[in-house]
């Protein structure tokens, strides 16, 4: 059941991607613009912030890749070959199927299908990994664009010997500024809120299963499938983690724009720019989120409540089977 789960979702995931590829390649070209056109000091928060998004995507494709892996081959082959009372001989597959046509038993019937699962699942990961990349790396950008509107926002009243044409100028890139991140964030919400669904769906029934397999094979006391289901469990909790991370540091860059424009020294302005700044605090009490299908907040509250449902679940399945 669990190879099928996860290869519907990968499935989906990769139709969404081809799906959304205009939205996408829209997003990397945003990127590129404002890496050209930042500053060094925005640069440094674009750093910053694709360092995170780096290490998170190449723990997650490592864990993936290794849990995976470890699933596809050394469990099948810690079965070995399996007698039936009919005495007929079973060689264990990595994903159990049946077939109508061919004799999957035979060589080199059995070598060809073995290594054609094992490279299904290595493209499946690629898609895990690719997709929690793309959303890693525009959400973060949106986060670093965040940061950079704090900062216009804290610098608009710092001199108090600044031109009226000047703070004019400043209050109308700020504007601007916050509706280009308002365009940039609606096309992350049209490429990833699809992908988090299945990831959110996909993964409460990922890891119920996972879960439920270790319980197995610790009654069974194989101390070497417990290892690898433990390493594809924290795979496949870290994917879940990782959206939600990324939505909680949006969420969490938003508040800090909508403090830094609540609190910003009005008084230093004039009557007729401080009319200016109701639309910069009104854009920025009304922050975009990374939702699931705009059902569902991607945030650390979202995994915990994935991680509770997930194990409400493997009580019941415990208590059915």
């Amino acid at each position: 059941m669990g190879p099928i789960i996860n290869c519907s979702m990968q499935f989906f995931k990769y139709t969404i991607i081809l799906w959304r590829r205009k939205e996408i390649q829209e997003g990397l070209h945003a990127i590129r613009h404002d890496w050209i056109q930042a500053t060094e000091e925005e640069r440094l928060i674009f750093r910053s912030k694709m360092k995170i998004g780096r290490r998170v995507v190449l723990i997650a494709a490592f864990t993936m890749y290794g849990g995976g892996l470890c699933y596809r081959t050394i469990l099948p082959l810690l079965k070995g070959t399996i007698i039936t009372a009919d005495n007929i001989t079973i060689r264990p597959l990595p994903c159990p199927s049946y077939f109508i046509i061919i004799n999957e038993q035979q060589s080199p019937i059995y070598e060809i299908l073995f290594m054609l699962q094992v490279m299904a699942g290595m493209a499946s990961y690629a898609v895990i990994s690719g997709t929690c990349g793309i959303s890693a790396l525009l959400v973060l950008h949106a986060c670093s664009m965040l940061r950079i509107l704090v900062n216009k926002i804290k610098k608009l009243v710092n001199k108090s010997d600044m031109s009226e044409v000047t703070l004019q100028r400043k209050i109308m890139d700020i504007v601007e500024y916050q509706m280009k991140i308002k365009r940039f964030l609606k096309n992350i919400e049209t490429v990833t809120e699809y992908i988090c669904l299945i990831e959110m769906i996909g993964g409460t029934c990922l890891i119920c299963l996972v879960g439920y397999c270790i319980l197995m094979e610790l009654e069974n006391a194989n101390t070497t499938a417990v290892v690898v289901y433990i390493t594809l469990q924290i795979s496949i909790i870290f994917c879940v983690f990782i959206l939600c991370y990324i939505g909680q540091m949006l969420v969490d860059e938003n508040y800090i724009v909508s403090q830094a424009s609540s609190t910003i020294n009005w008084y230093r302005l004039s009557i007729k720019n401080m009319r200016c700044l109701i639309l910069i605090i009104a854009m920025s009490n009304y922050p975009m989120k990374l939702k699931a299908a705009r059902m569902m907040e991607m945030s650390l509250i979202t995994f915990t409540d994935v991680m509770k449902m997930s194990m409400g679940y493997l009580n019941i399945l415990r208590e059915v089977i």
